[in-house]
């Protein structure tokens, strides 16, 4: 068993205002469906929370918000009644988990519902918190009811889900690690799919450092985008996992999450909250460019990541650098137009041979003049006759000689 990707210390860590006892989901919730709730934002993050300030999304916006590009959420479920994430457009999800019906995917926990809302989360008057991608669809896929994954089959089971629903990316913000058969033919099978997949890179660095999957597949798939934190000052750190499989970068040490019931949750951690981050650009290049494959979309968000502080990429902690939004969407490159397939070459037609000269005319004219000639000289020889003749019958014979 393992726990999901921000890491349990970080699970507790509710905000003063936060009443001591966790209310239901709803109120035809079953007695064991149970969420955690935060505190009203303007009691928590009065400004724009540092990770969107960072990021700037909302110059992306006029480009594309995301809109036409379906989403699925790997994790522990959807949570819609709050104000501000009931606006999200949300497709008919699948619970794997186990838990309940298979399509009832109701977060009895938080964090399905908290990352859905870095990704989505639509811009409301009076709420600082939004979204990177706020015009995708999402389809939350339930795969596991609390902290504890249920299973490395399930993963398996929910990428499945993903690719049957023809998603474009999906976000996996929880990790195993345990690198099973039928885990590596999901995530095989998602990349025969063409589907970006981020994946959180794993909380453990202050334990053995393991490598976290699926994320730590993206030496193998090139569809695959392993993802660690920053924090406020773009430094790697905190619990975040370093090893050679991390692709990117984003903010997700000391983030603002939305909760269930309409709050909010400051200061939290983990790479569960930077890979949504990630998810919500590649949704924005691909509604951006859409006829990239997921490869060209992982390589483009590389590309342009921003620079780390002093350091070398690609790198166990950055990978290739912070993630940037706007770069990843705008930057001119080879493949921000898809190609488009060639016509079939049409062999240039040969030039047809002249048909041979039609001489009868000239033929026929010189006969005619010819015959003219003769006619002509043939008068002319009858008129020499008539007039020699004319000339004898007017004049008498010359005398003869005695």
């Amino acid at each position: 068993m393992r726990a999901l990707g921000a890491g349990t210390a970080a699970f507790a860590l509710l905000v003063a205002t936060a009443t001591g006892a966790a209310p239901r989901a709803g109120a035809d919730s079953p007695p064991e469906c149970k969420v955690k709730i935060g505190a009203p934002e303007q009691q928590t993050q009065p400004t724009q929370p540092w990770e969107l300030k960072r990021l700037s999304v909302e110059q992306i916006w006029p480009i594309t918000d995301g809109a036409g590009v379906l989403v699925a959420v790997i994790d522990s479920g959807f949570d819609r009644d709050r104000p501000q994430l009931s606006h999200i457009k949300v497709r008919q999800g699948v619970n794997v988990s186990g838990a309940f019906g298979p399509t009832d995917t109701r977060d009895c926990f938080f964090h399905g519902t908290a990352v859905t809302g870095i990704i989505a989360a639509p811009p409301v008057n009076g709420v600082y918190f939004t979204g990177v991608a706020p015009g995708v669809t999402i389809m939350p896929i339930k795969e596991q009811q609390g902290d504890v994954q249920q299973g490395t089959n399930h993963i398996a089971e929910a990428i499945d889900a993903a690719i049957a629903a023809h998603a474009r990316v999906v976000n996996i913000s929880i990790t195993t690690p345990v690198p099973t058969p039928d885990l590596e033919r999901a995530v095989a099978a998602a990349a025969r799919a063409d589907i970006v997949m981020v994946a959180a890179g794993g909380n453990d660095l202050n334990g053995s450092n393991a490598p976290a999957y699926p994320a730590a597949y993206s030496t193998r798939y090139p569809n695959v985008l392993a993802v660690s934190m920053t924090d406020q000052n773009d430094a790697v750190g905190g619990i975040s996992t370093q090893g050679s499989y991390i692709d990117i970068a984003a903010p997700g040490n000391g983030v603002e999450l939305p909760m269930p019931k309409g709050t909010y949750l400051a200061n939290q951690q983990g790479t569960s909250y930077a890979t949504p981050v990630v998810t919500g650009t590649a949704a924005l290049v691909l509604a951006a460019h859409p006829g990239l494959s997921a490869a060209q979309v992982v390589s483009r968000i590389e590309a342009t990541a921003d620079a780390p502080p002093g350091v070398t990429v690609p790198s166990p902690a950055y990978g290739y650098g912070i993630v940037n939004p706007y770069l990843a969407v705008t930057a001119v490159r080879g493949d921000a137009v898809a190609p488009q397939p060639k016509a079939d070459a049409q062999p240039i037609a040969a030039v047809p041979p002249r048909p041979p000269a039609d001489r009868h005319p000239q033929h026929l004219a010189l006969w005619v003049g010819i015959a003219l000639l003769g006619l002509a000289v043939v008068a002319g020889l009858v008129a020499a006759v008539v007039r020699r003749g004319a000339w004898l019958a007017g004049h008498p014979a010359p005398p003869s000689a005695e």
